[in-house]
This record gives structure tokens, sequence and C-alpha cells, in this order.
């Protein structure tokens, strides 16, 4: 194989500098550079500052007298809370509370109901109702933290839990420096009572923009990866194909190993294509970053969807996106890259004349497609779903399937790099492949063998 592999980097290097030289090549990534990093910076500041000015005067106003209302409907929704008490002190029972005088509401307002430390009961008693709370006092160590849980199916909005808070942050405060000084304990300014306000529901509440991303992340990754084979599998092929038309191909066979030539001009092309793409992303995630910088510095309190959804992007993503995730995902999409281009060079290695390039790399097309309807039929296109395991250890499937899978954690970073192995492997193996028809292909004469004249060739 070393010997395969002789006059690899001179190849690579020779072809590299050709391929980033090229006028096209330059124009194309300082112009899209340029797109990507101005077009939504100022699309965004755009839209932000003619939002701005087109807003009335008293907006504002109009705005918190809305909420006001709001608010006061939601307050007026609720009627019971069923209390669940964790703490051991009866201070938090639904008995004392019912029994407490609250300023905001009476007792015919508002009932709080004992459920004892029982919190299934008091789950299955609120679910699916629209005027009812789930209060659970919990006691951690000397603090005590009160949630005000939104039942399971119910339509209560979350203002009628922010319309109590205030007098269960009151309520709490004062019971707890109450259970401090019979218990001799010094306050030390600080606050050990919390409360806390969330929907009662065993579902994670970013389950929804996870799910987004596990659809939309694949398919993204299949375009890019689509796009860039059709573009540069087609570079590939005519750099092979380059020298027979020269009459260079004996000269180079002296010199460079078939396999070397092949495989440091794929890798060329392909390293050369990822440069430009990478320079692409990063430009259009500065853009955005620059947008939602200039949204703010026109708006300090713009309610832009796009800024909110780019703001609360940690959030969505906990448990995603690991550096070391990131760093294999990326590397397995350069090998997926280099894996169809190794069936350009194929291409490139049995065609005799550049017209014939477009019989011969309809091969690495097809594959191309049929692997992404075997993805598609298979149920494998959701990142987040480790099911149709399968289509992982196969190279031309895993490519399109297993980088999502690594980015959004449903795969292991161990997995992720046995599958990129398997990758490589098969890249190698197919440039092995290529040289040899290369060489093979010097003193063929006649039209364009098939498969099975291939494989013979192979053979013999």
């Amino acid at each position: 194989m070393k010997k395969e592999l002789k006059g690899f980097l001179k190849i690579f290097k020779f072809t590299f500098r050709q391929q980033v030289r090229k006028k096209g090549f330059l124009i194309s990534i300082v112009l899209v550079f340029l797109l990507c990093l101005l077009g939504p910076s100022l699309a965004m500041t755009g839209v932000a500052y003619f939002e701005k000015d087109s807003e009335p005067e008293n907006q504002q106003a109009v705005q918190e007298q809305i909420d006001l209302q709001e608010y006061e409907e939601a307050a007026a929704a609720l009627k019971k809370i069923l209390v669940v008490n964790s703490t051991g002190e009866k201070a938090f029972s639904g008995s004392a509370m019912g029994d407490f005088d609250f300023e905001e509401v009476t007792a015919e307002s508002l009932q709080f109901i004992d459920c004892g430390e029982d919190f299934n009961r008091a789950r299955e008693e609120a679910k699916g109702t629209d005027d009812t709370l789930i209060l659970l006092a919990e006691k951690q160590g000397t603090s005590y933290t009160l949630h005000l849980l939104i039942p399971e199916q119910s339509k209560l909005p979350e203002l009628a839990a922010d319309a109590v808070s205030p007098m269960m942050i009151s309520y709490g405060d004062m019971v707890t420096a109450q259970i401090n000084s019979a218990a001799g304990v010094e306050e030390d300014g600080g606050n050990p009572f919390g409360i806390d306000m969330a929907e009662d529901s065993e579902d994670d509440p970013m389950a929804g923009s996870k799910a987004i991303l596990g659809f939309l992340i694949p398919y993204l990754n299949i375009m890019v990866l689509y796009f860039f084979v059709l573009i540069y599998g087609q570079g590939v092929a005519q750099s092979v194909i380059a020298e027979k038309n020269s009459k260079l191909m004996e000269f180079f066979l002296v010199s460079v190993k078939p396999t070397a030539m092949i495989l440091g001009k794929m890798t060329a092309v392909c390293f050369s294509g990822a440069l430009q793409l990478s320079v692409w992303i990063l430009s259009l995630v500065g853009g955005f970053a620059l947008g939602c910088a200039g949204v703010r510095m026109v708006d300090p309190d713009t309610d832009m969807m796009l800024v909110q959804l780019l703001g609360s992007f940690g959030s969505m993503t906990q448990g995603m996106f690991s550096i070391g995730g990131i760093v294999l995902t990326l590397l397995m999409v350069l090998a997926g890259m280099l894996l169809y281009c190794s069936l350009a060079g194929i291409g490139g290695a049995v065609a005799g004349k550049p017209e014939d390039l477009s019989s011969t790399n309809v091969v690495f097309t097809l594959i191309l497609i049929a692997s992404f309807f075997g993805c598609l039929a298979s149920g494998g296109l959701n990142g987040l779903s480790s099911g149709s395991a399968w289509l992982d250890w196969i190279p031309f499937t895993s490519i399109m399937v297993t980088p999502s899978r690594i980015l959004l954690g449903s795969v292991s970073l161990l997995k992720g790099l046995g599958c990129m192995l398997v990758v490589l492997a098969t890249t190698l193996l197919l440039t092995v492949a290529g040289g040899r028809l290369y060489k093979t292909m010097v003193l063929y004469r006649g039209d364009l063998p098939g498969p099975k004249k291939l494989l013979e060739m192979l053979r013999d």
C-alpha cells in the first residue's frame, strides 16, 4: 500500500494550488462570503428600524393596558390550588394556607385544598382542569421552595401562576422567618425561600424545538452533500481525466502510482471545496450575529422572533452540539464527500474523453439518490432517533444519517468514530480500484466497458 501511495503529496499540493488559484474559485468565495455576512445583518437591522419607526407613540401604553387586562382575566380564571406538602411543616399545608388571610384574594375566590404528600393524587385530580394549579412545597436542607405547576392538558395560562406568585412569596418569606425564629436560627441576609413556576409535564419543555432540529439537520446535511457531490464530483472526474487529453498519462504512470494520483486529485478538490463551504458557513453565522447586534442597537426591547429564537438556541440544544460531537460530525461529513468523490474518480478513470463523463458519472449520482431513498423508506432521517441502526454501518447511507445523529447526541462518539472509519476504509478501497482501472484503461480502445467488463479488468 505504501508503494501505491507514492507521489500522493506532490499530486495533492499541485492540484490544490490549481483549484484555489482559479479566478472563479476566488470570485465565488468572496461574493458568497459578502452575501452571507451582509445579507442577514442588513435585512434584520432594516426590518427592526422600519418597524420601530412605524410604531405609534402610545403603543407601549396600549400594550401595558392589554397586558394588565390579560393578567386580570388569567387571575379570575383561577379557582383552586391543590397543595402537596412534603416539608413536614404544617404551615405549608393546604389547611394552613386556606385559613390565612391573604390581602390579594379572599377565601371565597380562591380555595386551597390539602392533598397531604400525595403528589400523584393532586396530579390526577387537576389533570385537564382549566381553573386549578398544583402547589408543591419542598424542603432541601434548610431551604424551602414552592413549585407552582400548571396541570397536564390544562388551558390555564401561565399568567394565572404569575398572579398568585407574589402572595406565595410573601407567605413563604413570613413562614420561613417564623420557622427560623422558633429554631433559633439567625438570618444572614439571604433568602432561604424560593418559588418556581413550571408546567406539570413529564415531557421536555423544549421537546418541540428539538424535534424540529431532529428533522431539519439531517435534510440540511443531505442537501449540502448532494450539491457538493454534484459540483465537486464532476471536478474530480475532470481532474482525473485531464492527463488523458494532454497525452501525459504515460509520463504520470512512470513517476506516480495511479492510486496516488487519483487520491491526490480527489482529496485536493474535496479540501478546496470544503474550505470554500466552511468560509460560507462561518460568514453566515457571523451575518446572523451581526444582525442580532444591529437589531438590539436599533431597538433594545425588540421582540423579533428570529432574535428570540437565536437567543434561546442554547436552551433548545441542551445535551446536543458537544465539542467532540461537532468535530466528529465535520470529519464524518468530510469523509462522506471523499467517499462519493472516490466514485467520481472511478468515473474519470474509466472515461476516455470528457464526453464520456456524462455516462460514467451516472454511477455516483444513482448511488447518492438510491441511498437517500433507502434512508427515507427505512425511517432513518430523524436525527433524534437511533432506529434503523444498520444505516450507520453502510457507508453510503451512513454519511447521510450518522452526522446528524452524532451532532444531536443520539449516537455515541465511539460508534460515530467506528462508522467514520468504515467510510474511510471504503473510500480507500474505491480509490485503489479507481487506480487499477486507470492503469488498465491506458491500453484500452473501444466503447466504454460495462460493469461486468470492469470487474473482469479489476480481477485481471
